[in-house]
């Protein structure tokens, strides 16, 4: 029987990784063709719509490359969302040198019931009239065909919302030590080339740093308020999209944009924290469960590589293999995304990082009241 068991859960957790590769290999197959579509210059008008907190120190670059966009017809919008650093002076001074470019706002004071991004952007969308609204972050830099390219996907897929990977820069061991936990999902189950093709709401995906929707489709879903008080509002605005009948297109960036967006290791897992524990819905027996199938699935595998363990007998074939075909996928994706180079040898130090920073999300949500974001708590 034991034997029987050990085989089983070999089987099983070889199973598991074949699986992870394959969806990573069809993922990094259609983010590479997506890489083909040729930017537009003109086209339907565009607002480009950045809230900011507190980022004096990181907005210039992000507004001086949207500045510099070879798309014929876009305006920017900022909104400073109740910095208490220098943010404000810094958008004064821009619109003061860019006025018929960038206009720059102060948000009302966060209304009950609302996160600070959710009502930053749809503060912001009041303001607009254009076709089109491109929501990015203060901490992204972007590269002249950043919009051009945005629409172009647009308009190649008929979608109501396109979104996708920057290029995440991680340039310090810390970051790079948990940042790439964020593309875990995609690798796992989230077949990204299904997106356009499914209505289902399941299958879609988001990232909040560059999100380009139809501003007619925006109005009809009622912009963030439906997410008003959510920590992954750009995962959850994108469900309600496909919900109400929309096309979600996600592509690849990497050409386009750049973000560095945590600056710090403690930075990271606190960003983490904040978004991962959301993403499972809060559910501790989701956190659980996959609390056990970490081990099990990536920890054995690695440790009888290099430890004689005989009573797993015939699992050992098995779990070895895994091993190698897991360390195979960290470096299919650590080429796609342009990670730094020792990521495939880290990646258990990834999975320790994102679930200790899951454990922290549900102590401070459950124990504090909210992690503690830019100032604000987060539940």
């Amino acid at each position: 029987m034991n034997s029987v068991i050990l085989t089983a859960y070999g089987a099983v957790t070889f199973a598991v990784c074949v699986f992870f590769f394959f969806i990573t290999l069809s993922n990094i197959l259609w983010l590479i063709h997506t890489l083909t579509i040729e930017p537009k210059k003109t086209g339907p008008s565009v607002a480009v719509l950045i809230p900011a907190r507190n980022e004096a120190l990181r907005i210039r670059p992000c507004l001086d490359s949207l500045l510099q966009q070879d798309y014929g017809s876009y305006q920017i919008y900022v909104i400073d969302d109740n910095s208490t650093d220098e943010t404000w002076e810094v958008l004064k001074d821009y619109m003061l040198r860019f006025p018929r470019k960038l206009k720059a706002f102060k948000a009302e004071p966060l209304p009950e019931g609302w996160y600070g991004k959710p009502h930053a952007l749809q503060e912001l969308a009041s303001h607009v009239k254009e076709d089109y609204m491109l929501c990015t972050d203060a901490d992204t830099v972007h590269k002249p065909n950043s919009i051009g390219k945005a629409m172009a996907a647009a308009g190649k897929y008929g979608a109501d919302l396109i979104t996708g990977y920057a290029h995440h820069l991680m340039p310090t061991f810390g970051e790079a030590s948990v940042v790439p936990s964020m593309y875990i999902l995609t690798m796992f189950g989230m077949p990204l080339y299904l997106i356009p093709k499914t209505k289902t709401p399941l299958i879609s995906h988001a990232i909040g740093q560059f999100m380009l929707f139809r501003r007619s489709f925006f109005e009809k879903i009622g912009g963030y308020e439906k997410v008003r008080h959510e920590a992954t509002e750009d995962v959850k605005i994108a469900r309600i999209v496909k919900k109400h009948g929309g096309k979600i297109a996600f592509i690849d960036l990497r050409d386009i944009v750049d973000c560095r967006m945590y600056a710090t290791y403690n930075g990271a897992i606190q960003g983490i924290a904040k978004n991962a524990y959301d993403y499972l819905g809060k559910n501790l027996i989701i956190l659980f469960l996959g609390t056990v199938a970490v081990p099990l699935f990536f920890f054995i595998p690695i440790i009888v590589c290099f430890v004689n363990i005989p009573w797993l007998g015939p699992a050992l074939p098995f779990l070895k293999s895994s091993a190698i075909l897991s360390f195979y996928t960290w470096a299919l994706e650590t080429i796609d995304r342009r990670l730094p180079w020792y990521v495939p040898f880290i990646y258990p130090l990834i999975f320790v990082n994102t679930m200790s920073a899951l454990w922290r999300g549900f102590r401070l949500v459950n124990k504090e009241g909210g992690i503690e974001w830019k100032g604000r708590k987060v539940q």
